[in-house]
């Protein structure tokens, strides 16, 4: 703009200054090597004012010229990063409906000009896993990994995959790879978790559940459901490998407070049981009893096989004098009765346990007492109320 005005005002000056100088131009000599040039003022004037104008003229040319390149440039681009754009964007829509075939293809397309090339790989490696093709999902996960610009993303999605296709320990592999870096990650300590209960590595879990707990990754409900699990698989655990005697050492070494709680309590008789150490399994419950006289302990008596029952029976009768009404004593007493043969005696809290609440099994188990009492008549008609009570209600 400055050149164009600049211009201009020589024009006008010339047009002013030219009549005055007609008549009385003056001369101007220009001598170079063997060639001289002879002109007036105002003719050198003119040549200098119109060499001036074309520079500017030239210079305006080749700036439009390059801004027209660059415009072209800008256009191809823009062009290409929409094409990767819409491929992109329709390749993860074809990845929630669970077209792996074409949204894999898509996104691959889309990663030329895409603005974020990593994330069309991870979605090919996700495509491929769902076509069951590992092999180009590792090949579409080291190219995400050759970017570099987020190890964690890259990383964490390999892991996910690998857990999702059942590749539990190239997870776990995976997942220590970034946990030194990303201690407090909570997704992947949630996959660390997920990984540890289908490895069932019980004592990995345990160690895990106070980081889980302090990122709040689970709820303290939560945690104590995984911690009652862990307990009780690596109990199975060590009563497979140890016996009833390691099983025994195992829990006397665990904390006070772990030894109250119910759950594990009935992991431990159960696996007792399965051990053939009933008699050991009766202690525990009878010492647990004493304390906290619960209905899943109370549950748990007649399971065991033990050469005599009537210490078991007194027990069982101490406790109906502090709950007469708790169906699950009368029916853990009339299985007890049951066994010893004394079939009135097995009727009577049969009966109470019906009275207080219905239930299938103890159905079954008075109409078995009614047939040793030969009472078949009122043997078949209890079996239809239990048919009854067995067969779904319809509204």
């Amino acid at each position: 703009m400055i050149k164009i005005l600049l211009l201009v005002i020589a024009l006008i000056a010339g047009l002013i200054v030219g009549p005055d100088l007609a008549g009385q131009q003056g001369y101007v000599l220009i001598s170079a090597a063997n060639q001289t040039i002879e002109m007036s003022v105002t003719t050198l004037i003119i040549l200098v004012v119109l060499a001036f104008a074309s520079l500017f003229l030239l210079e305006f040319i080749i700036r439009k010229l390059f801004s027209l390149s660059s415009s072209t440039r800008g256009w191809f681009s823009g062009r290409k990063s929409k094409k990767a754009r819409k491929l992109t964007n329709d390749g993860m829509l074809k990845l929630l409906e669970g077209d792996w075939k074409q949204a894999e293809k898509l996104v691959v397309k889309g990663v030329t000009g895409s603005d974020a090339p990593l994330l069309n790989y991870l979605a090919a490696a996700e495509a491929a896993q769902g076509r069951g093709d590992v092999e180009n999902r590792d090949r579409y996960l080291q190219q995400a990994a050759d970017f570099g610009t987020d190890s964690l993303a890259t990383s964490l999605t390999r892991a996910k995959l690998q857990y999702r296709q059942g590749q539990y320990e190239e997870a776990l592999a995976s997942i220590q790879g970034l946990l030194d870096a990303n201690p407090r990650n909570t997704v992947l300590l949630n996959l660390l978790k997920d990984t540890y209960l289908k490895l069932q590595d019980w004592q990995a879990l345990l160690r895990l559940l106070p980081s889980l707990k302090r990122v709040k990754a689970v709820s303290d409900e939560e945690a104590a459901k995984l911690e009652q699990k862990a307990e009780c698989g690596l109990m199975a655990h060590i009563a497979t490998q140890k016996g009833s005697d390691g099983l025994l050492a195992h829990w006397n070494s665990l904390s006070r407070n772990a030894r109250q709680q119910t759950p594990l309590i009935a992991c431990l008789v159960k696996q007792l049981i399965g051990r053939h150490a009933d008699s050991e399994a009766y202690i525990i419950l009878r010492e647990n009893l004493k304390k906290h006289p619960d209905e899943t302990l109370i549950a748990m008596v007649p399971e065991l096989n033990l050469p005599d029952y009537h210490p078991a029976i007194v027990k069982l009768e101490d406790l109906l004098r502090y709950n007469e009404n708790n169906p699950v004593t009368h029916s853990a007493l009339g299985q007890l009765y049951f066994r010893e043969g004394k079939w009135p005696e097995a009727r009577r809290h049969f009966e109470k346990a019906l009275e207080i609440r219905p239930d299938v099994t103890d159905y079954a188990w008075l109409v078995d007492t009614l047939e040793k009492l030969n009472e078949s008549g009122a043997a078949n008609s209890l079996s239809r109320e239990a048919l009854k009570l067995a067969l779904p209600h319809k509204e």
